[in-house]
């Protein structure tokens, strides 16, 4: 149970870090980060990644963003980090931590905002 903590908390820290990069230091307007998929949701399995979206004012498309974003997570964050398959998601590896990273268009992102919130309750 104790490693389960820790290694929730190491996703946590990593989690804070990576929002407070794409606010302040991705070079893009973004309009909104949150945590999404079951780790979100608390229905995990160890080995699941981290989901997170994010959305950027003016929706420009992901072909403009992701190639931008991940030079800046290499150097800025010391992460590895991959455009994964026809531009869907960045996949991030930060030593055993895994994160997958989604833009979307700001409507898509407070529809699963609002989605997120509901099945909270």
């Amino acid at each position: 149970m104790a490693l389960r903590r820790t290694n929730d908390q190491r996703y946590s820290a990593f989690w804070r870090s990576l929002a407070n990069f794409l606010r302040i230091n991705s070079g893009f307007p973004v309009s909104g980060v949150a945590r999404s998929g079951s780790r979100r949701r608390g229905i995990y399995r160890p080995d699941s990644d981290l989901d997170i979206i994010f959305s950027v004012a003016g929706d420009p498309p992901r072909s403009l963003v992701y190639p931008d974003l991940v030079t800046k997570l290499w150097k800025v964050m010391n992460v590895e980090a991959e455009i994964g398959g026809n531009y869907h998601v960045i996949n991030i590896r930060k030593a055993d931590l895994d994160m997958d990273l989604v833009l979307l268009t700001e409507q898509d992102f407070n529809e699963e905002l609002r989605s997120l919130r509901a099945t909270a309750l």
